[in-house]
């Protein structure tokens, strides 16, 4: 089945890869354990990831069209100033632990890949392009921006924990300041 759907093979494989590094931490994410887990041979798993920094891409490619995803049902319905901002916000509260896990394994290699670099601060520059457009003071807009950048950043990275209610007052806060 999976010779004749490649789409299939590819989710496979990235699903294997994330397991792994969410079990196992990301230092014991190797080719071989990718095919050994997903139990295709690992030529089979080089037809679709030519190398680990390639694999390592369409991991972060995934979780960013996750968040692309989740952003798009938070806009809301009617344009107005701050709709993008807004989503945003709503966006970077919405907790899911499976996603914080492989993200917070993640952010460990990204620092040793250069494209892994360059690809989110390509994804940075996105966001800030988009919020600065959004009909909000310039400064208003990144203050917003960096405050869920910073909350978000720090939770993965073990740093902070915002627990309720301070959670829910901080995003009624920032959703208030994203007001046109």
């Amino acid at each position: 089945m999976r010779k004749n759907n490649p789409q299939a093979t590819r989710e496979l494989l990235l699903q294997a890869a994330a397991t792994i590094i969410v079990e196992n931490g990301a230092h014991n994410l190797t080719l071989e354990n990718v095919a050994k887990h997903a139990s295709i041979s690992k030529g089979g798993l080089l037809h679709h990831f030519p190398n680990k920094e390639n694999l390592l891409l369409e991991l972060m490619n995934h979780l960013m069209q996750t968040f692309e995803q989740n952003l798009e049902q938070q806009l809301e319905p009617e344009p107005s100033p701050g709709r993008w901002t807004r989503a945003y916000i709503r966006t970077t509260f919405i907790a899911d632990p499976e996603e914080q896990k492989l993200t917070q394994a993640l952010s460990s290699l990204v620092m040793s890949h250069p494209q892994l670099i360059q690809y989110l601060k390509n994804a940075y520059a996105f966001a800030e392009e988009r919020m600065l457009s959004d009909g909000l003071p310039a400064a208003r807009a990144t203050a917003i921006r960096l405050a869920c950048d910073g909350m978000w950043l720090g939770e993965i990275g073990g740093l902070i924990s915002i627990k309720e209610p301070l959670r829910q007052e901080l995003l009624e806060e920032l959703l208030e300041m994203a007001k046109g």
